[in-house]
């Protein structure tokens, strides 16, 4: 009797073993399909880069490819302005669209505290867009010269 017991926790603790090595990977996938991000398949890098100047004082489109959708994740901006007035703040505007919803997003860069009339501004944000337009504005007086550059990174995925 007691050899019989002694081959069944034998076996039992066999079971275990190969048990636990085999579950492991099974175990892992039900973990990842548990916490998968369902868009991460369609998911894509996107960069872009917009130039803006006085001379074109018009908002220009970015690109989207067609059935996708863009996440705007970071903005960054440098550029100029300078005025025949006392100040001038530059503005960038974003025109987003999304399932026929329109949004503008508006953006002051911050003068540079070392180079008179120079414009900083990077930050993350969070913008969806089917079509995105960028454009220039302004507060203060009429500038007489502005230049930007507009760099737009994110992802695009599939809406």
């Amino acid at each position: 009797m007691k050899n019989k017991l002694l081959t069944l926790a034998a076996a039992l603790l066999l079971l275990a073993v190969v048990g636990k090595f085999y579950a492991q990977p099974v175990m892992a996938q039900v973990r990842a399909a548990l916490v998968q991000d369902v868009d991460q398949p369609a998911r894509a890098p996107f960069q872009a880069t917009v130039p803006i100047n006085i001379n074109n004082f018009n908002y220009t489109s970015v690109p989207i490819p067609a059935g996708k959708r863009l996440v705007i994740d970071y903005v960054s901006m440098s550029g100029a302005a300078q005025t025949s007035g006392s100040y001038v703040q530059p503005i960038i505007i974003l025109s987003s669209s999304v399932a026929g919803s329109n949004a503008l997003y508006y953006l002051g860069p911050n003068p540079s505290a070392t180079a008179p009339g120079q414009y900083y501004m990077a930050q993350p944000m969070t913008v969806y867009a089917d079509s995105l337009q960028v454009g220039p504005a302004f507060a203060g007086y009429t500038p007489t010269f502005l230049a930007f550059n507009v760099v737009i990174s994110g992802h695009l995925i599939t809406p």
